[in-house]
């Protein structure tokens, strides 16, 4: 909210909003801080240097009046200074009328609003930078949090954690990454990394190999939280990885190994983000992602990531008919594949050659390129080999090559590889979806309606519980396939179908 200009009064009025607690409490959430850190800050303000207040007794003020002891007026003036706002703000009426008349007026006349606003520990500044990286991330701006987000976030809070100061600063992290489905992602953080974690956020100490391992960490959880859900939920947290990473860039003084360690991160992770836009379906918002993480890993000299990149953008221009131009993105990543140590790269590289050669009809060249890809995907596993390729298997192999096989006009070969591919018992949701539309293709092609209709059905069901947009939108491409035998009655059944799951037909307006 700070990088959309709001005040930290603004912030504290949004929370009192939805949320019946204290002023005090109020503006120790806008500011982001943990009751260890307004303690602290509390006690240096003291001018006698006498203040011993203890995080209990904070909470004990806080809690008041329906709990707890009722603050000082001395106090809630010590506060108006940490919190630079004015003291009458941070009573409440009823607890304002409790004191006495002179203990009214020293709050009263006790104003800090003319004091610098504090910057936010925990929010990353409105326009982040790198001085050795493109500045086009300057976009990715963060979008403040409504008050229904703040709202469900302290809901689930509240009724997942009974420590207070966990819940803090589990409130605090889950904020600067996301929101509530944050919550998901840090429960797999043991309690020093969350605390390493939220050093970094405040910007309180310096960023070590400790710090980017638990980036990583996220990271590939992020990656399986895209596995079970989809783009919709993992979003937004990829999105508050990449401002933090950004910020970490920005205003640290790193040793070159740990700064290419952070970049390589970033890389990684408009990687994800490239790709979780594209499955939305918002392809300008993937290419700029994937060109964002191209020039890290350009930066850093990695060519697996490099490679990678380049056929993430193949991927782009495929979906979009643009087949030239995935085929420069090809042949781009062809000579980054044979520098790198992976060999499933090389696998990966060789399966989207295939793809877009299959578009341009040059089968013979395709077949070759295909057969190298599940070659070169059998072979074991080395310390080359990034942990990010983890989904490549031979099953997913066997789904692209279905793709490939339709394009030669061999659908009983198709039918073969997505059997295979379906029997794999490491095949992911999504994969497995692509693959069901795969089948039904070369079904309806041989004319085999109702078995057609049953793989574009089962294909649907995922999409209940994947938020895949492509997914969605495969599936009504392999509908329009079925135009022709619009009137059968396993068509009229599947629209009917798919209008219940919120999937137009080729007929819905």
């Amino acid at each position: 909210m700070r990088a959309k200009g709001y005040t930290f009064e603004q912030i504290a009025d949004l929370f009192a909003v939805y949320h019946d607690v204290s002023p005090l409490r109020l503006y120790r959430y806008a500011y982001g801080r943990t009751a260890a850190e307004a303690v602290a800050l509390y006690n240096d303000l003291d001018p006698a240097g006498t203040a011993a207040l203890r995080e209990s007794r904070l909470y004990d003020f806080e809690h008041w009046p329906r709990r707890g002891n009722r603050p000082t007026a001395r106090t809630v003036a010590l506060f108006a200074q940490v919190y630079r706002t004015a003291a009458r703000r941070l009573t409440s009426d009823e607890v304002y009328a409790s004191y006495s008349t002179r203990d009214r007026q020293l709050i009263d006349r006790t104003d800090h609003r003319h004091l610098p606003a504090q910057r936010p520990s925990r929010v990353p500044s409105p326009i982040p930078g790198h001085g050795t990286m493109n500045l086009e991330a300057a976009r990715d701006t963060a979008p403040a949090p409504t008050p229904r987000d703040c709202a469900s976030l302290l809901r689930a809070l509240g009724a997942e954690e009974a420590d207070v100061k966990r819940r803090d600063l589990l409130f605090e992290l889950a904020l600067a990454l996301g929101g509530a489905p944050a919550l998901t992602l840090l429960r797999h953080l043991s309690p020093p990394e969350k605390d390493r974690l939220a050093s970094a956020v405040r910007a309180s100490t310096r960023v070590d190999s400790g710090t980017v391992e638990v980036i990583e960490k996220l990271t590939a959880r992020c990656r399986r939280l895209d596995d079970d859900f989809g783009p919709e939920t993992v979003l937004p947290i990829v999105d508050g990885q990449r401002r933090l990473v950004t910020d970490l860039l920005h205003r640290e003084t790193l040793l070159p190994g740990l700064r290419d360690r952070l970049t390589r991160a970033y890389a990684e992770l408009s990687q994800l983000a490239g790709w979780l836009h594209y499955d939305l379906m918002d392809h300008e918002g993937a290419r700029l992602r994937y060109q964002e993480g191209l020039t890290a890993a350009h930066h850093i000299g990695d060519p697996t990531m490099i490679a990678y990149l380049h056929t993430c953008l193949s991927y782009v221009a495929v979906y979009r008919g643009q087949v030239g131009q995935a085929l420069d993105h090809v042949y781009a990543a062809q000579g980054w594949a044979r520098q790198s140590p992976s060999n499933l790269i090389r696998s990966v590289h060789a399966m989207e050659l295939a793809r877009v050669l299959a578009r341009r009809n040059e089968t013979i060249d395709s077949e070759r390129a295909l057969a190298y890809a599940a070659r070169t995907a059998e072979q074991p596993r080395t310390g080359g080999d990034p942990a990010y390729l983890y989904w490549w298997t031979i099953g997913q192999v066997q789904a692209s090559a279905a793709d490939c096989q339709l394009y030669w006009g061999r659908p009983d070969e198709a039918i073969g590889s997505v059997a295979r591919t379906l029997a794999a018992p490491t095949t992911l949701n999504l994969a497995r979806g692509h693959a069901l539309l795969h089948y039904a293709e070369a079904l309806t092609r041989k004319r085999e309606i109702p078995g057609a209709v049953d793989r574009i059905r089962d294909a649907a069901q995922i999409t209940i519980r994947h938020s895949s947009g492509r997914l969605v939108d495969s599936v009504r491409q392999a509908r329009v396939h079925l135009q022709p035998w619009a009137a059968n009655k396993h068509v009229r059944t599947l629209d009917e179908e798919l209008r219940s799951l919120g999937i137009a037909g080729p007929n819905s307006s």
